[in-house]
């Protein structure tokens, strides 16, 4: 069970980084592919933990990154479909982040 969590975050990641970088393209919004490099990263550390960054480190950081965003999105985002979208996903990965903590 901890293993398709863990895979289903993995996934839930690459779908917001990738809505992020379409979202930004035509307009050329350097915050939405900052939002996208920071979630490709953190989904690569997040399925390849080192002993530098441990998964309780990777799991902290990509919980504060994904609610950070979030936080801007009501601050600042376009009220769209697939802003809500994006928005449904990212509290699907905060959510999956608790169950796997408490699956570990």
């Amino acid at each position: 069970m901890l293993r398709v969590v863990r895979l289903t975050v993995f996934f839930l990641i690459l779908i917001t980084a990738t809505i992020h970088i379409v979202l930004a393209y035509p307009a050329g919004l350097l915050g939405f592919y900052v939002a996208a490099a920071g979630f490709l990263l953190l989904a690569i550390v997040y399925v390849n933990p080192t002993p530098r960054f441990n998964r309780e480190h990777v799991v902290l950081v990509l919980r504060v990154w994904t609610i950070a965003t979030l936080v801007l999105w009501f601050i600042l985002g376009d009220r769209s479909l697939i802003a809500f979208l994006d928005k449904v996903v990212e509290l699907l990965i905060i959510g999956l982040l608790w169950v796997e903590q408490r699956l570990a």
